[in-house]
């Protein structure tokens, strides 16, 4: 696995109209940044996705910084930044309204003439730059993106489907309806569906309880250093979560990674809140549709028949948790465990 993997998360695009909007300081009307997109660019980030936004670029946020000119280059620096992060992305979002569809209030005189300009030569394009909407060079750079990539775009909106905010390049493209939360959950495995086609699923995530002795992830993790060593396998828990990186995102960055969750199954992991509202939820999920693989550890004797994990094979029996082993025969589980785990990667014969 290379380290380009390992720091890998999904990237996206968000293309979409700025909205009218009074400024209370200039006491003026003027175009702002669509507040619903932020909202849900700002979420998609808290979930593991790279989003690229104009606003953080504009703004400095992120680490990003605003695009600047390049010498003998005539064309706006942020036409030409807009279609490097469309180029880059694995799925561009385009946020589909009236608006959006056609073009800006100020240019309503192109409405229409999209598909002339974009048969345009480059340069006389680049001519015209300011006197089109910016929009349209979006288009045009996700029109050629989708020539070979055609899952690549994704219509988004609030509501139902309607053709009056469908934009020339959809394509036929499925349109998801973010109004309610099972359209978000839609999105989310939509560009993970669409990333791992280029990015398949590797490495392992380990999920344990924060309340019970470390012993057992440690001691998993010493059994499992040779996969680390010989074929370089990332093995992923939240003690990776680097100082000044946002735990939330890591960990669901990780979890999008992964090709096997590992859970440390005892009363304490049944218990934890945070695992029974956020990790587990998105693993079962992923295991559902989209190649995960759960592989549960009965470390300590606990009520699992009543959770979710009970529909999965474990990776040891139940009825003999690991805590009731003698120490000898941990170690010999642990090594089955992390011959199982080899084989479910692919790296050892079954």
């Amino acid at each position: 696995m290379t380290e380009e993997h390992l720091k890998r998360q999904p990237i996206i695009y968000i293309s979409y109209s700025w909205i009218d909007e009074f400024d209370q300081a200039q006491n003026r009307w003027g175009r702002a940044p669509d507040p619903r997109v932020r909202e849900l660019a700002d979420r998609l980030r808290d979930d593991g996705v790279d989003v690229r936004l104009d606003v953080y670029f504009l703004r400095g946020l992120h680490g990003f910084s605003q695009p600047q000119p390049k010498p003998g280059d005539p064309q706006d620096p942020w036409l030409a930044w807009s279609a490097q992060q469309i180029a880059e992305s694995d799925s561009v979002l385009l946020y589909c309204t009236p608006d959006y569809a056609h073009s800006d209030p100020a240019h309503r005189r192109y409405t229409g003439e999209w598909s002339d300009w974009s048969q345009l030569d480059e340069r006389t394009r680049i001519a015209q730059q300011h006197d089109v909407p910016a929009r349209w060079w979006d288009w045009h750079a996700i029109n050629r993106e989708s020539v070979d990539r055609p899952q690549k775009v994704i219509p988004i909106g609030l509501g139902h489907y309607h053709r009056d905010q469908m934009t020339p390049i959809t394509h036929g493209a499925s349109y998801i309806d973010l109004a309610t939360e099972a359209g978000y959950d839609a999105l989310l495995l939509r560009i993970l569906h669409v990333w791992h086609e280029r990015v398949p699923r590797q490495g392992i995530f380990i999920s344990y309880a924060h309340k019970d002795d470390d012993y057992w992830l440690q001691t998993l993790r010493k059994h499992l250093s040779w996969l680390e060593r010989k074929h370089r396998v990332e093995i992923w828990s939240d003690q990776s979560i680097q100082p000044g990186e946002k735990w939330r995102s890591s960990i669901q960055a990780a979890l999008h990674r992964a090709k096997v969750a590992v859970l440390l199954v005892s009363p304490d992991f049944l218990n934890s809140d945070f695992i029974a509202n956020s990790e587990l939820p998105k693993m079962l999920q992923a295991a559902e549709s989209d190649g995960m693989t759960i592989f549960w550890v009965p470390v300590r004797p606990s009520s699992y028949r009543h959770s979710p994990i009970s529909e999965f094979q474990s990776a040891h029996t139940p009825e003999k948790p690991l805590s009731s082993l003698p120490a000898p025969e941990q170690d010999q589980a642990f090594v089955a465990i992390a011959e199982k785990l080899a084989a479910t990667l692919g790296l050892v014969e079954r």
